[in-house]
C-alpha cells in the first residue's frame, strides 16, 4: 500500500515538514557554538537558515499539493521516512530560493558504497551549496524508576527513548546522523563525489522532525539537548486505557497521518473511549505494534487533533 494522502493533508504535511519544531537543538547536540554557524565545519538545523522565513511564507501562501502528488506518483513508497523525504524533495525542487542539485547521492570507495547524501541543494539567499540530511522520528520515553524528587531539574538519557517497534533508539539515530551521515560530505570520497557535480565546501544541515511521547501519568524528563518546543504526545500500555478521558472522542491514525496534526470533516466516524479500547485490543492481539490514536475535538465544522497517544502492548518495551 502506497501513501496517498488527500490534498488537504499533503499541503499540511509540507508545511509541517518545514515549520514544525526540531526534535533536538542541533548546535548543542553536535557541540557547535552558536557564533560558528557560518563555518563549513559546523552542523546546523535547516530551521536556522536565513531563508526560513521566506520559505514559510511561500509554503503557507501557495498550494503545493499538486507538485507533491506528482512526486508521489513518480516515486511511490509505503514507508513514512521516504514519504518525509518526498516532502523535502518537493520543497527543494519548487521553492524559488532553492535549487535541488542532487538527491540520494551515493558516495563510493572503489566498488563499495559508503553511504548516500539525502540532498545537495543551492541556497540562493546564502549563495552556498548545502548538504542536507532529513529524518522523521517517533520516540517513546521509558522511565528509569527514579523518584519524582530525584528527577527535578534533570534530563532523561538518550537510550531511554525508543521507537515504537523497539528497534530504533534516539542515541543510535543521533550518533549516526551526526557522526556518519552529515560527515559524508567532508570525507575524501565525499569531496571527490561533490566536485564531480561542481559543488565545493557545502554547508551541512539536518532536518530532524518528529514527536517525543511521554509516559502518561508518570514523571519523565525530556532528553538532553532536546528542542525547547519539541512536539510531544503520550504513551500508555493497553491495561492503562482507563486513564484516558471518558468524554473524549478518538481517531485511530493511519501511519500516513503521523506528521501534521489531524483535521477531519464533521462526517468522520470517530470512536468513544469504550469502542477505542475494543478496537485497540483487537488490533494488538493480531499485531503487537503500538497504535497511535488522536484525541479529537469539534471546531467550526471539523474535528481537530488535541493530542496524540501511542497505546502499546502491556509488555512494551519488553516485546523485542
Amino acid at each position: 500500500m502506497h501513501f496517498e494522502p488527500p490534498e488537504q493533508q499533503l499541503q499540511a504535511d509540507l508545511i509541517w515538514a518545514a515549520t514544525s519544531p526540531d526534535m533536538m537543538d542541533i548546535a548543542a547536540t553536535s557541540g557547535v557554538a552558536e557564533n560558528d554557524l557560518s563555518s563549513t565545519a559546523s552542523l546546523r538545523s535547516i530551521s536556522q537558515s536565513p531563508a526560513n522565513a521566506r520559505l514559510h511564507n511561500w509554503l503557507i501562501n501557495n498550494d503545493h499539493a499538486y507538485a507533491m502528488r506528482a512526486v508521489l506518483q513518480q516515486e511511490p513508497s509505503h514507508r513514512l521516512g521516504i514519504y518525509y523525504e518526498r516532502l523535502w524533495r518537493t520543497i527543494l525542487e519548487h521553492y524559488p530560493g532553492f535549487q535541488l542539485i542532487a538527491k540520494n547521492l551515493p558516495v563510493k570507495k572503489d566498488l563499495r558504497t559508503l553511504g548516500e547524501m539525502d540532498f545537495v541543494y543551492y541556497c540562493r539567499q546564502r549563495q552556498r551549496h548545502v548538504h542536507l540530511e532529513t529524518a522523521v522520528k517517533f520516540y517513546l520515553g521509558v522511565p528509569d524508576g527514579r523518584t519524582k524528587q530525584s528527577l527535578a531539574n534533570t534530563s532523561s538519557q538518550w537510550p531511554q527513548w525508543l521507537g515504537p517497534g523497539c528497534k530504533d533508539r534516539l542515541d543510535i539515530k543521533l550518533n549516526r546522523m551526526i557522526d556518519k551521515q552529515t560527515r559524508l560530505s567532508t570525507t575524501e570520497e565525499g569531496i571527490r563525489t561533490l566536485e564531480k557535480i561542481d559543488v565545493f565546501q557545502p554547508l551541512r544541515e539536518i532536518c530532524l522532525k518528529g514527536y517525543f511521547f511521554y509516559p502518561l501519568n508518570e514523571v519523565m524528563p525530556p532528553p538532553p539537548q532536546s528542542h525547547q518546543h519539541h512536539a510531544r504526545g503520550h504513551w500508555l500500555p493497553l491495561q492503562s486505557m482507563h486513564l484516558l478521558e471518558d468524554q473524549s472522542v478518538w481517531h485511530i491514525m493511519k501511519k500516513e497521518q503521523w506528521l501534521a496534526p489531524v483535521s477531519l470533516d464533521a462526517n468522520s466516524k470517530l470512536l468513544n473511549k469504550k469502542n477505542l479500547e475494543v478496537e485497540v485490543k483487537s488490533r494488538l492481539s493480531s499485531n503487537p505494534f503500538p497504535i497511535m490514536a488522536a484525541n479529537m475535538q469539534a471546531s467550526n465544522g471539523h474535528y481537530l487533533e488535541q493530542g496524540r497517544y501511542f497505546i502499546t502492548p502491556d509488555n512494551w518495551p519488553n516485546c523485542r
